[in-house]
C-alpha cells in the first residue's frame, strides 16, 4: 500500500489507511481480498430500491462504515484513558476493527431472500457459517496471522457475544453495525426522520466501570452521560423508524416473497434446462454448497436467472421473472388490529382456513415491530442495556426514558399473487 490510502464515504467523509499503522496494513489488505470485494455486488438493502430508488448502496460500503464506527467507539476508550487497564489493547483494537470489516463477508445475494430460498430447499447452512469459512480461508487467514490477530478476530464469530467492551462494539444494542447502517440507509433512502447526531452521540459516550455483582466485580461498558440521554433515545427511535419505514416496508417484502417463489420454482422444476443449468446460482443449489461455489454468488446471480427465464415460456417461473423485472409485485393485505394493536388470534386462524378452502395462494408475514429490549437491573444481562449515568448511578435507558415505553405490536400481512386474489381475501376477512 502507499503511505496513505483514502476512501471517500458519504457518512464518514474520508476513511484513511496509513502504512505506519500496523492495524491499517492488515485492514487495507483485507479490503483487497476477493471475499470482501464480492460485497460490491451485494446490495445492502436488497429490494428496497423498488421503493427508494436511491437505496442501491452495497454491503462493501457498509462494512467499511462499520469499521470506521468501530474506530470511533475505540477512540472513546482512549479518550477516557481506559486502555491502560485493558490487557493487549492494541491487539484487541486491531481484531475488533478486522471483525467489523469482516462481519458481513458471508452474506449471499439479496441476503435475506437467498436464505429463505435455502431454507425452503432444505439447505440449513447460514451466512454466519460462510463468514467463518471465509475467515479460515487462504484469502483471509494469512493476513490476520501476519497481523497477529487471527484467533482474536475469529472469536467474535465463534463465541456468544459477552459483555466485554470489545464484544459490545461488534454485537450489542449500540454496536458499530447498527450505528452505520442506520445512518447510511437513511442517507440513501432519503428518509428525513430517523436522524442521529453522531457528533453529539460520541461526545456523550464514555467508558466506565459498571458493577456486575455485590462482590465488587465490574466490567467496562459504554455509558452515556446524562446530557446524552436525548441522543441515545434518538438512536433507538431511529432504529424503530427505519425498521417500520424501510426494512419491513410492505412493497419490499412483497418483492422478496415473489423472488423467493420464482427461484424455488426454477430450481425445483426447470434446473436441468440447458440455458439454466450452467448458471452459478443453479450450480450452487444442484451441485454443491462449497465455499468456492458460494464465493461466485452475488445479486447478479439472481438477475441472471430472472433475465433468462423471462425470455422463455416456463409457466409460473417465467411469469414471476417478468413481474420481478417490471416491478409488478405481490399485493399486500395488512390485517386490521384489535384495540391493543395486535391481531385477534381466533379470527386469524379462521382467515387462514378460509383462504385454504378457497384455494387462494398466499404468503403470510408476521412481523413484530422493533422496539428497545430492556434487561432488568437484577438480570445478568443488565450490561446489554444502553446505559445512562444519572446522579452517579448507571441506569438502563428503558427505565429512564418515557419515549421508549410503547408496547410492541404485531403486524400480520398476507401477500397474494394478484390484485383480484387480494381483494377477494379482504372480502373473506370482513365477512368472518
Amino acid at each position: 500500500m502507499k503511505a496513505e490510502e483514502r476512501i471517500r464515504c458519504p457518512v464518514h467523509d474520508l476513511i484513511s489507511f496509513k502504512r505506519q499503522r500496523s492495524e491499517d496494513v492488515v485492514l487495507w489488505g483485507l479490503l483487497q481480498t476477493p471475499a470482501i470485494q464480492r460485497l460490491r455486488r451485494v446490495k445492502q438493502l436488497g429490494f428496497s430500491e423498488f421503493v427508494y430508488p436511491g437505496a442501491t448502496h452495497t454491503r462493501l460500503s457498509h462494512v467499511l462504515g462499520a469499521m470506521q464506527m468501530a474506530r470511533r467507539m475505540l477512540d472513546v476508550l482512549q479518550k477516557n484513558n481506559a486502555f491502560g487497564e485493558v490487557p493487549d489493547f492494541e491487539i484487541q483494537r486491531s481484531a475488533t476493527l478486522a471483525a467489523a470489516l469482516l462481519h458481513d463477508v458471508g452474506h449471499g445475494p439479496y441476503s435475506h431472500v437467498f436464505e429463505e430460498v435455502c431454507e425452503t430447499l432444505g439447505i440449513e447452512k447460514k451466512h454466519e457459517a460462510y463468514t467463518l469459512e471465509f475467515i479460515d480461508s487462504e484469502q483471509i487467514r494469512p493476513l490476520l496471522e501476519r497481523g497477529g490477530i487471527f484467533a482474536e478476530t475469529r472469536r467474535f464469530f465463534t463465541e456468544e457475544p459477552g459483555q466485554a467492551v470489545f464484544n459490545s462494539i461488534i454485537s450489542s444494542q449500540l454496536d458499530c453495525d447498527r450505528l452505520d447502517f442506520l445512518v447510511r440507509d437513511r442517507h440513501h433512502t432519503g428518509i428525513r426522520a430517523a436522524n442521529i447526531d453522531l457528533a453529539w452521540l460520541f461526545d456523550s459516550l464514555n467508558i466506565e466501570k459498571v458493577a456486575i455483582d455485590d462482590d465488587g466485580a465490574f466490567e467496562y461498558s459504554f455509558v452515556f452521560s446524562a446530557k446524552g440521554q436525548a441522543v441515545a433515545e434518538e438512536f433507538v427511535l431511529a432504529y424503530i423508524k427505519m425498521y417500520n419505514s424501510v426494512y419491513f416496508h410492505k412493497t419490499t417484502r412483497g418483492v422478496q416473497h415473489l423472488v423467493r417463489d420464482m427461484l424455488v420454482e426454477v430450481i425445483n422444476q426447470h434446473s436441468e434446462r440447458a440455458e439454466l443449468r450452467s448458471l452459478p446460482l443453479v450450480k450452487f443449489f444442484k451441485e454443491d454448497q462449497s465455499l468456492d461455489r458460494y464465493a461466485r454468488l452475488d445479486d447478479g446471480s439472481v438477475l441472471a436467472i430472472a433475465h433468462v427465464v423471462a425470455e422463455v415460456d416456463l409457466g409460473l417461473a417465467s411469469e414471476l421473472a417478468r413481474r420481478f423485472l417490471n416491478r409488478d409485485t405481490y399485493k399486500c393485505f395488512e390485517l386490521p388490529g384489535t384495540a391493543t394493536g395486535n391481531i385477534g388470534r381466533n379470527k386469524l386462524l379462521r382467515f387462514r382456513d378460509a383462504l385454504h378452502n378457497d384455494s387462494i395462494y398466499f404468503v403470510e408475514d408476521k412481523l413484530a415491530h422493533r422496539n428497545y429490549k430492556q434487561h432488568a437491573v437484577t438480570d445478568e444481562s443488565f450490561l446489554k442495556n444502553i446505559l445512562i449515568k444519572i446522579n452517579g448511578e448507571h441506569e438502563s435507558l428503558g427505565s429512564v426514558s418515557s419515549l421508549l415505553k410503547t408496547p410492541v405490536t404485531r403486524v400480520a400481512r398476507f401477500y397474494f399473487r394478484t390484485r383480484e386474489d387480494c381483494e377477494r381475501a379482504q372480502r373473506i376477512f370482513h365477512e368472518l
